[in-house]
Order: structure tokens, then C-alpha cells, then sequence
């Protein structure tokens, strides 16, 4: 088997593509037609001949990177897109020639071991009892639970079934009630909408939660809105809240939020994809105040815990709701028997799935989580600076003063800020996104990349102004 030397040929051309990428060279960015970029990689000859090997890989190789958005480089400032520790490509590499199981013990018992082990540390930052490593020695006991999961839209939809189990659990017998909703801010990301219809709840079902000019929820109206959902006959699956916002990474106030739903008894699902892991952090763990009054909370380890996509932690408070959360039958899955360990599949969507824990823990045990915090701080502190020297040039404006990794502008007189990007896209030097916020179009930045200084947002400065110059 050429394992070896074509594991060779591939280690070595990333390490190239690495080493240049955080050199800063090339573009960033480039994009050619779909057509081109499909001829150039040989793909039918090589679905036809076969024997991907040798020099025909290493040829491969070179022209698939040529094609890859370079994440490594300073100027990647676009999105909620972990730069990785190369820890979680060799997970992915032992996991895919592995070829194991995430959800059942007996198909991996490191795998299922090391993905209970992150769960209970992550229990632990938000300041929920771990799960004993008997949970079966242990069923009278109250401590949260959770899984990995793939990406944050399937983790927001566990947590939503959960919730629903939760208030109607006759639900997987007769379906569903006719007077079941939610209630969740518009910034919300499209994920807890697209749950609503999947559940054949429907978008009208969702209803908003007041917010203020920054796109946080207001305190004081929640009781406004939950009176709302009252008036219509409607009982409450969940409050869901942000931590951050994902056009502008700001934090929901959940410690009021969360006192709010623990009066009413009303499930509150914190939604920390991209903020969570603030947690990590001395500097910044304030802004996570009040999580721990949650029910359900997510993060996603692929936007600022260095681990590549996907890889998601649903955790919930009672790890009995998450048991509960469906109701399955598979005589080939399901039944009493001897178990040395924990299966999973019962708590998810998936029936085979991945291993995901391997490339958080390689990533952890590679950096500490002490590091790992210094990571996510020095990623805050970064756009803080960002933002104090945007906001102090006479032809920018930022809408908000950020509290993650996330920047948003306006360049002034420009009126088109998305045909705007679209010309830094088409010179390749820099790599970044656009939101819009109460109506208005803005530039945004997402400093995830260890690689980019302050020194790479005057650049991008200096580049507008030039593009503006031009017009």
C-alpha cells in the first residue's frame, strides 16, 4: 500500500501551502469560473483512468490548493472560520483511516471516551455538574449531558427538539400541538427559523423578541412579548438568546434573560456558537454572566477554538432532557445489554456519527486551555484595536463598539458597500464579509487568524482608499 509515500506527497505540499499562506503570499482570495476550475483539476480524466498516486497525486494536489481560499493568510478576515492548529488535521487524519464511530461505544471506545471527557470539561466552563463517568450507577443523580455535534444549525435543532420533548413530550406519539412557539431576537441566526420549520412549527411561530439598536435584547420588554405569545393562545417551546450576535459577535444580556425564564419556568437555549468561548478566557468571561441559568447551550469549536469544520458542543443543564429529547426503536441499536461505556446515538439527529472529538482534544492537548484562552483574548483585544483606529478616521464609521472578534464598518462617501467588496475580491489582497444591521449595509471583519496584526487592517485601509480613488 502506498500509504506512506503519498501521505508524503500530500504533508509536504501543506506544509508549502501553509508556510506561504502565513508569509502573506499570493491572494488571499481568487476565484475563476466553476467550469475552469474543474478543467484544470483533471477531475473527469482522473474518475475515468484512476490511479490518483505518486505524481499524478502530487500534480493533484498542487492544483486543488491552488484553488483553496488561503484561511492561513494575515489577510483572511471574512468569517466565523477557524484558522486551525494543525493538532486537529492529524485527528482527521487518524479518525478518517480509523474509520471509527462517534456515537457508540463498542464501535470506538476512545473515540465515544475522549467526546464524554470534552463534554464534562465543557459542563464545567459554563458552570453545570459533569456527568459521573458511571452514568448508568448514577440514573437518580441530576448533572448535564451533551454531545458533539455537526455544526451549530444541528446543535440549534437538538436543542429545539429537546425543548419541544420537554414541554409536549406526547409529540412523538400524536405530533405536534397546534399552540407550540418560540421566542428569540431577529438577530437570531437563521438556524432557530429553519428549526421552526423542520419541526413543522413554521416561521410564524417565532416570535421576536424586542431589541435595541445594536440588535440586544431588551430586558424590560420580555415580558411584552411572552404576553404576546400568551394572548395568541401560544405556549412557549424556548427563549432563545445570543452570545454572540452573528452579524456583530455582541452578547444578549442573559443573566437578566435567564432570570426572566427560571421565574416562568420557560426553557432558555443560549446560543454561543460563535461567543462561547469567551468562557475560555479571565478578560472576557463576564460577557458569558448568567449562561449558567440556561437550559441548552451550544459553541462551536470551528469558529475560535482552532479545531477545522465541523464541530459543535449541544450541552444541556439536565442531561435527562437531552436523553428524552427522542424517541427511537432499532432492535439492532436499542436494547438492554452489558455496557462498559456511552452510546450517544440516542441524543442525536445522526444515527452513524463522526468522530469529533479527537481534533478538539488534539487541538487542547496541544495548546492547554490556558493558551487556547489567550488565543480567543488576544482576538478580542485585537478588534478592540481595530475598531479604536477605524473609528478614529474621518471617512469610517463603525455602527457598534464590538465585544468579540467581530468588526463592522462603513466607508464614507460609498454608497455600494457589497460592489465595494466585490473589487478587493477581484485584486485578491484581502478576504472579508458584509451584514447588514437595522437596515444598513456594512463591511465586516472576523479576526480569527493568530497571523493578522493591526499592521493588516491598515493595509485593507490604505487598499479602499486606493479603490475609492479609482472610481
Amino acid at each position: 500500500m502506498p500509504f506512506a509515500s503519498d501521505a508524503d506527497i500530500v504533508i509536504r505540499a501543506l506544509t508549502d501551502f501553509y508556510e506561504r499562506s502565513t508569509a502573506g503570499e499570493g491572494p488571499v482570495i481568487r476565484q475563476p469560473p466553476m467550469s475552469e476550475v474543474i478543467t484544470d483539476l483533471e477531475l473527469d480524466s482522473l474518475v475515468t483512468q484512476g490511479g490518483l498516486s505518486g505524481d499524478k497525486l502530487a500534480r493533484f494536489i498542487e492544483r486543488y490548493l491552488s484553488g483553496i481560499t488561503r484561511v492561513y493568510h494575515p489577510a483572511n478576515i471574512a468569517h466565523q472560520q477557524a484558522v486551525p492548529h494543525y493538532a486537529a488535521a492529524l485527528a482527521g487524519l487518524v479518525d478518517h483511516f480509523v474509520s471509527s464511530d462517534g456515537s457508540i461505544y463498542e464501535f470506538g471506545p476512545a473515540s465515544v471516551s475522549v467526546e464524554y471527557f470534552l463534554i464534562n470539561w465543557l459542563l464545567e466552563k459554563v458552570g453545570w455538574q459533569p456527568a459521573p463517568l458511571n452514568p448508568h450507577d448514577a440514573a437518580e443523580e441530576s448533572y448535564g449531558g451533551g454531545i458533539l455535534t455537526n455544526g451549530g444549525s444541528l446543535a440549534n435543532l437538538t436543542a429545539m427538539i429537546a425543548a419541544r420533548t420537554h414541554v409536549a413530550p406526547e409529540v412523538w406519539q400524536d405530533g405536534n400541538p397546534a399552540d407550540l412557539a418560540f421566542l428569540a431576537p431577529a438577530e437570531t441566526h437563521y438556524s432557530i427559523a429553519r428549526a421552526a420549520g423542520i419541526m413543522g412549527l413554521g416561521h410564524r411561530a417565532v416570535y421576536p423578541l424586542e431589541v435595541d439598536g445594536r440588535g440586544l435584547v431588551i430586558p424590560d420588554r420580555l415580558p411584552a412579548a411572552y404576553r404576546r405569545l400568551q394572548d395568541d393562545g401560544r405556549r412557549a417551546v424556548a427563549l432563545v438568546a445570543n452570545a454572540g450576535t452573528t452579524a456583530v459577535g455582541l452578547y444578549d444580556p442573559l443573566q437578566e434573560i435567564g432570570a426572566f425564564c427560571r421565574k416562568r419556568d420557560l426553557w432558555f437555549h443560549v446560543d454561543g456558537a460563535h461567543g462561547g468561548p469567551a468562557l475560555l478566557t479571565e478578560k472576557y468571561r463576564h460577557l458569558m454572566r448568567g449562561v449558567e441559568l440556561a437550559d441548552s447551550f451550544i459553541v462551536n469549536a470551528h469558529k475560535l477554538m482552532r479545531v477545522t469544520a465541523v464541530c459543535t458542543a449541544l450541552l444541556v443543564r439536565d442531561a435527562r432532557a437531552l436523553d428524552h429529547a427522542f424517541t427511537q426503536e432499532a432492535s439492532y441499536l436499542f436494547y438492554e445489554k452489558e455496557q462498559p461505556g456511552f452510546d450517544f446515538h440516542h441524543r442525536t439527529v445522526e444515527c452513524t456519527k463522526p468522530v469529533l472529538g479527537l481534533k478538539l482534544f488534539m487541538v487542547l492537548a496541544a495548546l492547554g486551555e490556558k493558551k487556547l484562552g489567550e488565543y480567543v483574548e488576544r482576538q478580542f483585544d485585537l478588534t478592540a484595536q481595530a475598531y479604536q483606529y477605524l473609528h478614529n478616521l474621518p471617512d469610517f464609521e463603525c455602527p457598534v463598539e464590538p465585544q468579540s472578534n467581530i468588526l463592522c464598518f462603513r466607508v464614507l462617501p460609498a454608497d455600494d458597500h457589497l460592489a465595494l467588496r466585490d473589487r478587493l475580491h477581484a485584486r485578491g489582497d484581502y478576504f472579508i464579509s458584509t451584514t447588514s444591521l437595522d437596515g444598513q449595509r456594512y463591511l465586516r471583519l472576523t479576526l480569527t487568524n493568530p497571523a493578522t496584526t493591526l499592521e493588516n487592517i491598515k493595509g485593507l485601509v490604505r487598499e479602499i482608499r486606493h479603490l475609492l480613488a479609482l472610481e
